[in-house]
């Protein structure tokens, strides 16, 4: 006698049989939709790619902008002229420098200082004095520049062995005779000692410039400046 299936058995295994052939036809489409190039491509990425920060052209304002100009130059000390009516000369100080004119033409001294002094009995370590020689060459029978050139080379030998050379010229009618020595003392001081000789006056000037050794690198262009500025008159 031959078995007898359920119907709702042979119900069960038909929708089996359509639900099995449906997912075979239905699964391969959606594995190669999602394999292939155009969905892979729509998908939004969970972490982004940094975007790359551009380099800089210009130099941000707050950066230090170097400067193809250099720092000018320091200017020398300003020098105004100042008369010396007694023997018809003049000189050019810096503004703020005394200056104290006593009588050259009977044995006085001038004085022209970075200190603010009241006589040439005030002390000083900064500037030039000058003395007018008018009858050693006479009185020696020599003429001017002769007997300067002997004052030079005593005065030489007793500054000591770091006394530099004589320096000789001549300018118009004075015979200049120029000589540096430094003196020891509580300060140290760097001293110029030039005469200039009149043969035709029979007069010398005996300049003494000083300053502190210490200073000499910044004050020599200003000695030379001062020293060139002193104009005597040739007829004095």
């Amino acid at each position: 006698m031959r078995n007898m299936r359920n119907p709702a058995t042979i119900t069960l295994s038909l929708l089996l049989v359509v639900s099995c052939a449906a997912l075979s036809t239905f699964l391969p489409r959606v594995v190669a939709e999602n394999s292939s190039p155009t969905s892979t491509s729509s998908l939004t990425p969970l972490i982004s790619q940094a975007t790359p920060i551009p380099t800089p052209t210009t130099t941000p304002t707050n950066a230090p902008v170097s400067s193809s100009k250099t720092e000018p130059a320091k200017q020398l000390t300003k020098l105004v002229p100042r008369a010396i009516p007694e023997i018809h000369a003049t000189i050019c100080i810096p503004e703020d420098w005394t200056l104290v004119q006593g009588s050259l033409l009977d044995g006085g001294v001038l004085l022209a200082t970075k200190e603010k002094i009241a006589s040439e009995a005030d002390t000083w370590s900064t500037g030039l004095s000058m003395s007018i020689d008018r009858n050693g060459a006479k009185d020696s029978d020599q003429k001017a520049s002769v007997y300067a050139l002997a004052m030079a080379r005593e005065a030489l030998e007793k500054a000591g062995e770091e006394a530099s050379p004589l320096r000789e010229s001549q300018e118009g009618a004075f015979h200049n005779i120029r000589f540096d020595f430094p003196v020891q003392g509580d300060q140290s001081l760097m001293v110029t000692e030039e005469m200039r000789a009149n043969d035709s006056t029979g007069t010398v000037a005996v300049i003494l410039w000083q300053m502190p050794k210490d200073e000499t690198g910044s004050l020599e262009a200003l000695k030379d400046s001062i020293l060139t500025s002193l104009k005597l008159d040739p007829a004095q």
